[in-house]
């Protein structure tokens, strides 16, 4: 894909909406066979809007101090230990 049709982390996915809308989803539904994986424009709207989120977040998350980084590492690792109690124990 162009380099004028990708995403940037950098900018928020609003401010990009006219790309995904007019370039990016176009693109992928000539790619995908219909038959073997029918998908709508919204479904792929949201696809891609979940994974710029999340490329973002990850970009934001590394401009942070190296402490930052380590607390929030340490806390998003409890969280993800507290889960997996909770779904043992159901």
């Amino acid at each position: 894909m162009p380099e004028n049709s990708k995403l940037n982390v950098d900018e928020t996915f609003e401010s990009q909406k006219e790309i995904v809308t007019t370039k990016i989803i176009p693109a992928l539904l000539k790619v995908i066979d219909p038959e073997t994986y029918p998908i709508g424009e919204g479904i792929l709207y949201e696809m891609i809007h979940q994974r710029h989120r999340h490329q973002r977040e990850e970009a934001l998350r590394k401009t942070k101090t190296t402490d930052t980084q380590t607390k929030e590492s340490m806390r998003r690792h409890k969280n993800s230990r507290r889960k997996e109690v909770i779904y043992q124990s159901v």
